[in-house]
């Protein structure tokens, strides 16, 4: 028999995990509790015994979402790279056709930003703190002195999110591709 309080802790990861998903794909406004708590095969009684509301949870979501950023920046095969090696091959990796075309699976930034502007707070704090964080990874990265570095971490990364939001903006795909190819050269 399952300990119930494990069960807890297990429902409690797939809702988040399904709400990181769904809010980057769908958006935070365009997910109700409904699809979520499917999308997290469990009834949407159960929502409320793991969050006191659906900001609370877009909140918790966001550290899942910036998990998986943080660890496709900087992870997974870029994990020795510093300067100009990993800032070229982070953009190559984010700059992509597949990320245009796979929000739930990237970055949070391009997809929630406009949405948590208009939250509370609370909210906007987290984000905040998130932005904040890999900001500070990005400029350990980059090296160099770091009030330069905080500088270039803070343009590279708004005018990737900037050249992403735009590529999915647009339908054509071939001029997706080109916003990608030209910032990624940049």
């Amino acid at each position: 028999m399952s300990d119930p309080s494990q069960q807890k802790e297990r429902s409690h990861a797939r809702i988040v995990r399904a709400a990181s998903r769904l809010f980057r794909k769908q958006g935070y406004r365009g997910t109700s509790v409904d699809t979520l708590m499917q999308g997290a095969g469990l009834t949407r009684g159960g929502f409320y015994a793991h969050f006191e509301s659906k900001s609370a949870l877009l909140r918790t979501a966001l550290g899942d979402a910036f998990a998986e950023a943080r660890a496709n920046l900087f992870e997974r095969g870029l994990d020795g790279l510093r300067g100009d090696a990993w800032l070229a091959r982070a953009a190559a990796r984010y700059l992509t056709l597949a990320h245009r075309e796979q929000p739930e699976r990237g970055c949070a930034i391009p997809t929630l930003a406009a949405e948590v502007a208009r939250e509370d707070d609370e909210t906007r704090r987290a984000f905040e703190r998130e932005v904040g964080s890999l900001l500070a990874v990005f400029v350990t990265r980059l090296g160099g002195d770091p009030a330069e570095a905080r500088v270039r971490a803070i343009r590279h990364l708004a005018g990737w999110v900037g050249a992403l939001s735009l590529a999915r903006a647009v339908h054509d795909d071939e001029l997706a591709r080109e916003i990608l190819d030209a910032c990624r050269s940049r």
